[in-house]
């Protein structure tokens, strides 16, 4: 999880320095574009992956409404 995490941080910071370019004039804004579309698609893949190694590693515990919350222990009262 951790690596998706830089993942994600990385798109950013990618895109970030495409912006940089963009002020310094070394790209043109059609190029920023097609960079910022393709970090868009990644970042959402990125970001899908996630949320299903989310589910798959920490699925919901199934909320059946006649589980007792607080099972009674077998103990011996005195």
């Amino acid at each position: 999880m951790r690596f998706l995490d830089y993942s994600r941080a990385s798109i950013a910071e990618t895109v970030s320095h495409c912006y940089v370019a963009l002020d310094q004039h070394y790209v043109d804004k059609s190029e920023l574009e097609k960079v910022r579309k393709q970090a868009d698609t990644t970042s959402k893949k990125v970001n899908n992956f996630i949320t299903y190694l989310n589910m798959t590693l920490h699925p919901r515990k199934s909320t059946n409404r006649t589980e007792k919350k607080f099972p009674i222990q077998d103990k011996e009262v005195h």
